[in-house]
């Protein structure tokens, strides 16, 4: 019989669960199967009340990154149930943005207390240059426009994030919380952790919320947020775990595992190190098991124990998850001992792919690590190739986005001093909304044609400063007047467009050719062919002449066709090899038809 385990939750510890499970079921002596429905938190907490079934848990276990409502909490309660939370892993929720690297405070990063990014998220603070901002950053030099990115669907990083704005500055954030709110309408939205990193990365001066594994998997810029001790730190500078253990020193955690824990957050808690946005994801379990038949206890609380375990927990941290605190996996060790489970229940054991149980290894009860699949192994060596390739592939070229200015203008190229070029740089800057430094000017004909290139960071940032620079030079006197301090004077309306290219890689492609050398090589091309074809008349007219040969031979030989052939075929003998062995080699006649 098949033994079975089933449960159902959160999106972001999927891949942990899969990878998992797939372990487990590699390495078992028995046949069993694991599946996890990757379904949402609030799905996986429905299913584990089973409203629809009579309030009976749908799977043998749930899991959230959000503890039980309250209202479902009560249901389990109410069906004479009793459930447990486990904590699993750790996650942070990080702020990332893309303001230049030209334009950062002297520090490096942008510092932000909990009230600034409550007014910058909410659209009361719309600029970098704000005076609340400027005031926490000395030398930054921002000054475009702040682009608020959420996500559009339910998310726990939503509620998480509107959670810790609502309890650390309620007077600021007054947009509610939880995994949905509205949102103002100048704000932009993105699906998914993926999508918020996309935006950030194409949309300069943006800001946005992702689980900070995402965020540095993107190699995006992390803003340094303020914490309860009056710290400012990034992700990678906090102690993700250090929330956790505050939080069970302070109480925050209930010491009964079978408490409602739908007040439970790790937000800003004490510590120099600690990050004010940390979440926890659980697993829901029903404190009595004793129903389950033994085998399906036996793998729930294997595969608990093993996302626990040393093993489970580097893999968590693979998985963009940050590891329990030991305090929290003592407490987890606590819970788990409460658990009532089926009578004949045997638990199982493991075998570690590095030490041999001789006899004991080979158990029904044992999860041996030298248990492998031919496609374990594969993926695995697989693995290996892949990242060795990666490491020798190089990236495509950025893509360039600009706003391309061309100017006709009376005089000649040495009329255009350095000076001037300098002083159109600025004027287009100015219309355009971008630093002088992001526009290159170039003369490049003698009757003075002149192109201003205004890079940005996005095609829409590209359109925009056209449609400015389009606005303001829209007739040949006003770009005479607009660039007058350049002493330029204009004699045609500028041509306006936007240009995406890619930068030349390393290696320069062969020269395009010109149209002499294409109709060089159209002539070259039609010699081969007339060459080919007479070579190959020529093959044709052998061809026929071997035919005829072949065709009077036989006429000659109609006679003899279907006889014997003798022909004499001999062998050398052989040396003997003692004086009393027969002779190895004979002599032969064999007729060959």
């Amino acid at each position: 019989m098949i033994q079975q385990l089933h449960g159902s939750g959160t999106t972001n510890p999927s891949r942990l669960f899969w990878q998992s499970m797939d372990i487990i079921e590699e390495r078992t002596k028995g046949p069993v199967h694991l599946t996890y429905r990757a379904v949402g938190s609030s799905t996986g907490q429905k299913e584990f009340l089973g409203a629809s079934n009579g309030n009976m848990a749908l799977n043998h276990f749930g899991s959230g990154d959000i503890p039980m409502t309250n209202a479902r909490y009560s249901s389990v309660v109410g069906a004479g149930r009793t459930m447990v939370h486990v904590p699993f892993a750790l996650g942070a929720i990080g702020l990332f943005h893309s303001v230049p690297s030209s334009e950062l405070p002297t520090s490096g990063s942008i510092h932000l207390t909990g009230c600034v990014l409550a007014k910058i998220m909410s659209t009361q603070i719309t600029t970098w240059n704000d005076a609340e901002i400027v005031a926490l950053n000395p030398g930054m030099t921002a000054t475009g426009t702040i682009k608020v990115v959420h996500r559009v669907e339910g998310s726990s990083s939503t509620a998480g994030f509107t959670e810790y704005l609502s309890g650390k500055c309620p007077a600021s954030w007054t947009l509610g919380s939880g995994s949905t709110i509205t949102w103002p309408s100048s704000t932009f939205t993105a699906q998914g952790s993926g999508g918020m990193s996309s935006f950030i990365q194409a949309n300069s001066y943006a800001i946005g919320y992702i689980d900070a594994g995402h965020g540095h998997a993107a190699s995006l810029g992390e803003i340094a947020l303020q914490n309860l001790d009056g710290v400012y730190l990034r992700t990678t500078e906090a102690n993700i775990g250090a929330a956790g253990t505050a939080g069970l020193a302070a109480g925050v955690i209930p010491t009964d595992p079978t408490a409602d824990f739908s007040a439970v957050n790790l937000y800003d808690q004490a510590g120099n190190t600690t990050w004010p946005i940390t979440m926890i994801s659980y697993f829901y379990m029903n404190k009595d098991l004793s129903s389950l038949d033994v085998n399906s206890a036996a793998l729930l609380m294997y595969f608990v124990e093993f996302i626990l375990s040393t093993v489970g927990q580097d893999m968590a941290v693979a998985n963009l998850f940050s590891r329990l605190p030991a305090e929290l996996l003592t407490y987890n060790q606590q819970t788990l001992s409460t658990l009532m489970l089926p009578t004949g229940y045997t638990p199982y054991t493991t075998e570690l792919a590095s030490t041999t149980q001789a006899e004991v290894g080979a158990g029904a009860m044992v999860v041996s690590g030298k248990r492998r699949s031919y496609a374990e192994y594969e993926r695995t060596a697989n693995v290996a190739k892949i990242a060795s390739l990666e490491a020798t592939v190089s990236p495509p070229p950025p893509v360039v986005h600009s706003a391309r200015v061309e100017i006709s203008a009376a005089g000649s190229v040495a009329d255009v001093t350095e000076a001037d070029k300098a002083e159109i740089a600025s004027a287009i800057a100015a219309s355009a909304g971008v630093s002088p430094s992001s526009v290159s000017v170039t003369v490049v004909s003698a009757s003075v044609r002149i192109i201003a290139e205004v890079i940005t960071a996005s095609a829409d940032e590209a359109s925009s400063a056209m449609a400015k620079l389009q606005q303001d030079m829209s007739t040949p006197e006003a770009t005479t007047a607009m660039l007058s301090s350049a002493s330029i004077e204009v004699i045609t309306v500028p041509a306006v467009t936007t240009v995406a290219t890619s930068e030349p890689s390393q290696s320069t492609p062969p020269p395009s050719p010109s149209v002499e050398a294409l109709l060089q090589s159209d002539e070259e091309r039609d010699n081969d062919t007339r060459d080919l074809a007479f070579v190959a008349l020529g093959i044709g007219i052998a061809g026929c002449f071997m035919g005829f040969l072949a065709f009077a031979f036989v006429l000659c030989n109609k006679n003899n066709l279907g006889k014997p052939v003798q022909r004499e075929v001999s062998f050398p003998k052989a040396p003997s090899v003692s004086s009393t062995a027969e002779p190895h080699g004979v002599e032969l006649k064999r007729e060959v038809v």
